[in-house]
C-alpha cells in the first residue's frame, strides 16, 4: 500500500519509517529534498509547496491515504497564514481521489478542558493557537474529503526534538546531561505525554480504517497515551535512566516573568499565553482507539527511556 506524507520531521519522518519498515511504499513531500539515500531502501521524495494542488496530485497517485504533517513556528500569525492554505490544497486533493487525510493534531483547541479532556470535547480556545487549530478542525470537518484529526498530547519519543519536544528540551535532555532543568511549568500537575511511535501507530490505523473511524466523513480522536506523570516524575525517571548519581533540580520560571517578557519576545509571548497546559493538570483520557480498537500506550517511563539523548 502507498502512503503520502506531507512533512519530515519528528511525525512525519517517524510515520514514514514505521510504514517502510512494514513493507509499504511511501511518498513524502517537504519542502526541500533530502540528502541522497544510497541504499535506495528509503521513500519518494518530492520537494516543494504542500499549497501545490498539481506537485500534490503528483505526489498523491496512486496512495490510499495522506498523512498531512506539516507545521510551521511557534507563532499564531505564522499558522493562521501559512496552515489553512495548505490543509485546505491537501483535503481538496484529497476529494478528487477519494483517499482519507489523518492529521496529527494537539490540545490547545479545547482551551481550560485539557486539564482532563475527552474524546468528544467541543472547541474552546483561549488564546489564538487554539482558535486556528479550532478553526483547522472545523474546516476539515466541513470539507467533503475524508477527514481524521489525532489529537496527542506534549510529544516525546526516538524522534522527538528539543526544538519541538518541551520535555526532551526542558527536563529530559538537561537533566540527562546532569544540569538543571528549567521549566516553565508547575513541575508537580500530571501531565500527559504522548509517544511519537503511539501517535504514528494511531495515524497509521486511521488511515486503514478511516470509513469505520469516521462514518460520518470526519473524526477527531485520541492517540493512545500513558497516564499523567508529573515533570518531576519524568525528572527522576531521566535521572536514574542516565545513572547521574544525583537527585535532579528543577526550576519553575514564574509565569509572571514570561508575561513580562512577551512584549520583546515573540516565542516568550507564545508560550506564556499557552502556559496554562503546564501550570495546570494536562490529561488526555482515552477515546476509542485504545478503548473500542484496542490500541494501548507505551509505558510511560519506557517512553522516557526510548527519548533519552544518544550521549546520554
Amino acid at each position: 500500500m502507498r502512503h503520502l506524507i506531507t512533512g519530515a520531521g519528528q511525525i512525519g519522518g517517524q510515520l514514514a519509517d514505521d510504514l517502510l519498515a512494514d513493507g509499504h511504499e511511501v511518498v513524502v513531500l517537504r519542502r526541500s529534498a533530502p540528502a541522497a539515500d544510497a541504499s535506495g531502501r528509503g521513500p519518494r521524495t518530492f520537494a516543494g509547496d504542500a499549497a501545490d494542488r498539481d506537485l500534490l496530485r503528483r505526489a498523491a497517485e496512486g496512495c490510499a491515504a495522506i498523512h498531512h504533517c506539516i507545521h510551521a513556528a511557534y507563532d499564531a500569525r505564522v499558522w493562521r497564514r501559512e496552515l489553512p492554505g495548505r490543509e485546505q490544497a491537501v483535503m481538496d486533493v484529497a476529494a478528487e481521489l477519494g483517499v482519507p487525510v489523518i492529521f496529527p493534531e494537539s490540545v490547545y483547541a479545547f482551551g481550560h478542558a485539557a486539564a482532563d479532556l475527552a474524546e468528544g470535547a467541543p472547541f474552546a480556545p483561549v488564546e489564538d493557537k487554539g482558535r486556528v487549530r479550532a478553526e483547522l478542525m472545523a474546516a476539515r470537518a466541513a470539507h467533503a474529503a475524508r477527514t481524521v484529526s489525532v489529537v496527542a498530547s506534549d510529544v516525546i519519543g526516538p524522534s522527538a526534538t528539543p526544538a519541538a519536544s518541551v520535555a526532551l528540551s526542558t527536563v529530559i535532555g538537561p537533566v540527562a546531561a546532569g544540569r538543571t532543568a528549567w521549566v516553565l511549568a508547575d513541575p508537580d500537575q500530571p501531565h500527559s505525554l504522548t509517544t511519537i511511535p503511539d501517535l504514528t501507530r494511531a495515524m497509521r490505523y486511521a488511515a486503514d480504517h478511516a470509513d469505520a473511524i469516521a462514518p460520518g466523513g470526519d473524526a477527531i480522536v485520541h492517540a493512545p497515551t500513558d497516564g499523567a506523570p508529573t515533570l518531576r516524575e519524568i525528572a527522576a525517571e531521566t535521572a536514574r535512566i542516565a545513572d547521574t548519581g544525583r537527585e535532579p533540580r528543577i526550576v519553575s520560571v514564574p509565569a509572571g516573568l514570561l508575561r513580562a517578557l512577551g512584549p520583546v519576545n515573540r516565542l516568550i509571548k507564545e508560550l506564556a499565553a499557552s502556559s496554562y497546559l503546564w501550570r495546570r493538570p494536562a490529561v488526555l483520557r482515552p477515546g476509542i482507539l485504545t478503548e473500542r480498537e484496542g490500541l494501548t500506550p507505551t509505558p510511560w517511563r519506557d517512553a522516557v527511556a526510548s527519548t533519552m539523548p544518544r550521549s546520554a
